[in-house]
């Protein structure tokens, strides 16, 4: 094609002409076209957009040296070095043997293409990664020994008192309401003297029961308490765990009695 050379000082310039025989034959009128597309595209700097349109021109003239030129040395300006490559490859087989100076130039652009494309592909040196963190380790548990001992004693002596007292507060209630209706009563109104009499030993006995109900009540809760704080266990804790719970049980002599205290913390 002897009119496929881009414009002086573009790729393509004068050294291409050379290259061609003057027996080749016109290149069809369409790549002509493509070819004249592709030089406007290539003077406003839309380098992508010629290189489709020389492309495609190159397609219509397979056998023009100077197309192949053009298109390689476009995706060479574009960067696209792989393309350029082949395409001044394929260059360099339409030369004839003669053209030896275009030859070694073109020699010259392959090593400095194909230098540029390797140092792009190779490798970067991976960065140091930092070692990796040691494996956490499960925490041991250390045996000691706590006061404080809720087995089935203490919960069955608990609950007793709790239930004497209980039984002290319902039969004290009792008590009093009897007293309560004997000093009501009006002899011969409501009844005989007798009856009152059993009305009175009713309230006595009711005030008996709820007493006894009562300090039975008051030791199992005391006996309880002492059961679960002067006791001693064996539990297992595990060092820089936090929230877990702990009771303190402590006894203090006063005067005139005693002082049971139960300290805890969750």
């Amino acid at each position: 094609m002897a009119a496929t050379v881009l414009p002086a000082g573009t790729p393509g310039a004068a050294s291409r002409c050379a290259a061609q025989d003057a027996d080749v034959p016109p290149p069809p009128p369409e790549a002509l076209e493509l070819y004249q597309r592709g030089r406007e595209l290539y003077a406003e700097g839309r380098y992508r957009e010629a290189a489709v349109e020389l492309e495609r021109a190159q397609v219509l003239d397979p056998t023009s040296p100077n197309l192949v030129f053009n298109v390689a040395r476009v995706y060479e300006l574009l960067g696209e070095l792989e393309k350029s490559i082949g395409f001044y490859r394929r260059y360099l087989r339409l030369l004839p043997p003669s053209e030896t100076a275009e030859r070694d130039r073109i020699e010259a652009t392959l090593r400095r293409l194909e230098g540029a494309r390797d140092e792009v592909q190779r490798p970067t040196e991976p960065s140091a990664q930092p070692p990796s963190p040691a494996p956490l380790r499960d925490p041991q548990p250390v045996r000691v020994q706590e006061r404080g001992v809720a087995d089935a004693l203490f919960w069955v002596t608990a609950s007793a008192g709790a239930a004497l007292l209980v039984g002290g507060t319902v039969t004290g209630l009792l008590a009093l309401d009897t007293e309560r209706a004997m000093g009501d009563y009006v002899v011969g109104l409501d009844g005989s003297f007798e009856d009152r009499q059993v009305l009175a030993d009713r309230a006595d006995t009711l005030a008996l029961t709820a007493d006894v109900l009562f300090i039975a009540g008051g030791l199992s809760a005391v006996a309880s308490v002492l059961l679960f704080a002067l006791r001693e266990r064996t539990v297992e804790r595990y060092p820089g765990l936090e929230g877990s719970a702990s009771l303190a049980p402590g006894v203090a002599v006063l005067p005139g009695g005693g002082l049971v205290t139960l300290r805890g913390a969750l």
